[in-house]
């Protein structure tokens, strides 16, 4: 797990994530991923944000969202 609940959400927050749509159940469970869980998470939100043009061009809406924590 990273090093604490609060590093783990803030590395979220400036990846982007809007943490504000979780309750504090859910907040617990994200904070409670393992660093490589983290680190898999951080990167797919990375790579989506990369092509997100494109992807928006194709869906015509904003934000993009998958699985109601990307995004």
């Amino acid at each position: 797990m990273p090093e604490d609940r609060d590093e783990a959400l803030e590395r979220l927050r400036i990846a982007g994530f809007d943490l504000s749509l979780f309750d504090d159940d859910q907040l617990e469970l994200i904070a409670a991923l393992t660093e490589a869980e983290l680190t898999v998470l951080l990167d797919i939100k990375e790579r989506i944000g990369e092509i997100q043009p494109e992807v928006q061009a194709h869906s015509g809406s904003m934000p993009m969202t998958i699985g109601g924590l990307l995004f």
